[in-house]
């Protein structure tokens, strides 16, 4: 396993870290199976392990991105950046929401005591350790917007600076994947209200009263037919990769719909 700027000999152990909570388990054989080994409460045998503080950190930042390269070669660093977000968001997003909002435990996903498992190749995101106690939640909306306050409000900023990349682009990106599995929440297990966490979406304002990042990434757009579909309001641009297709008519852009 290797680490990169992981501060300390390991990273710090709960004290219900002798009986903690099988996250894995609750899924069972339930409709969320793409949730299993996304939070782990240890880190892994193999794979790269980043503190998710030391994202902040350019030249930690730019070792990660230019591993994620390799499989993009001679494509547009923003559009590489991008697309490396999108894996660490879907994550961060996915299954910590099934968790609140299905199983009522709020995984502690604030960015201090968090790190990212990627690929040891590629750095592609692939999981997150996190340190602390897996608790129950009586307010599953109150623990995603926490979360997005303490860990995904920071490490855009980071992101963004590290790679010029306009924030609200970020934000589309967690937009995107918080947007499509609150509404997979409810679809698939409808005795699980989200609506709390659909406000966190579609609201001007948080319930801080700050103004919402993501309020209007995610628009019902219309086919000639009558059909809705979601559709962003910023590009990702993966239509820039080498090999990557477009996202169809989720993209907001003629030419990443190919």
């Amino acid at each position: 396993m290797e680490k990169i700027a992981v501060t300390g000999a390991a990273l710090p152990i709960s004290m219900e870290s002798q009986h903690p909570v099988d996250l894995d388990g609750l899924l069972g054989d339930g409709p969320f199976p793409y949730c299993r080994e996304k939070l782990l409460p240890r880190a892994p045998a193999g794979g790269l392990v980043i503190a998710c503080t030391d994202l902040a950190d350019p030249a930690v930042f730019e070792g990660v991105i230019a591993r994620y390269m390799r499989k993009f070669p001679g494509s547009d660093r923003r559009a590489v950046v991008s697309m490396w977000s999108l894996f660490y968001f879907s994550i961060l997003t996915i299954a910590p929401s099934v968790h609140l909002f299905v199983h009522r435990r709020a995984v502690p996903l604030g960015l201090e005591g968090v790190s990212l498992v990627c690929d040891e190749d590629t750095a592609e995101p692939q999981a997150f350790v996190y340190s602390g106690d897996v608790r129950q939640s009586a307010e599953p909306a109150v623990d995603l917007h926490g979360m997005m306050l303490q860990h995904v409000e920071p490490v855009v900023a980071a992101m963004a600076a590290n790679s010029g990349l306009a924030p609200k682009l970020l934000w589309n990106n967690v937009a995107a994947y918080l947007s499509w599995i609150l509404k997979e929440i409810a679809y698939r297990h409808e005795t699980a209200p989200v609506d709390g966490g659909l406000a966190l979406l579609n609201e001007p304002t948080w319930p801080d009263g700050r103004k919402n990042p993501m309020h209007g990434m995610m628009r019902v757009a219309r086919q000639q037919c009558g059909l809705e579909f979601a559709q962003r309001k910023v590009c990702c641009l993966r239509y820039n990769l080498t090999g990557v297709g477009g996202c169809g008519e989720a993209c907001p852009l003629p030419d990443g719909r190919r």
